[in-house]
């Protein structure tokens, strides 16, 4: 199978210099948040309220998936990826009916994907925000 990786058109606007920061994983919730390489007080935030599949994979081990995919960079999304139909033949097709995408935030430093039959949520974090990250 040949992934197809469309770009996944983001509302705010977004830096390329963005790092992993950190993740916190719930029950049923992932938040992501990037870093700015230049400005450590910019920290944006992704919010999946819900996912089936998520997976974190330094870049080093993607060279060929993003040399093969150009639209993989950066913020990508697909109906149609080897992992996405590997958790859908896993529930015996059961999830097909739940129209998941596969959801892919490529950044400095690894690729996070995540399955989900909604797109994630993006903000920028307050400085006050920022603050209590940085002090905890």
């Amino acid at each position: 199978m040949i992934d197809k990786f469309e770009n996944w058109d983001i509302d705010l606007p977004l830096p390329q210099d963005l790092f992993f920061y950190k993740m916190n994983v719930e029950y049923y919730g992932i938040t992501i948040l990037l870093k700015s390489l230049v400005d450590h007080t910019q920290i944006v935030e992704i919010k999946f309220e819900y996912f089936v599949s998520y997976k974190v994979t330094v870049d080093l081990a993607l060279m060929k998936m993003v040399n093969d995919n150009a639209d993989f960079r950066g913020f990508a999304r697909s109906t149609s990826s080897s992992y996405l139909n590997s958790i859908i033949e896993g529930s015996y097709d059961i999830l097909e009916r739940k129209n998941i995408e596969h959801f892919v935030i490529y950044n400095l430093d690894n690729a996070i994907e995540v399955l989900s039959d909604e797109p994630a949520t993006f903000r920028w974090l307050s400085r006050e925000e920022v603050r209590n990250f940085d002090e905890s």
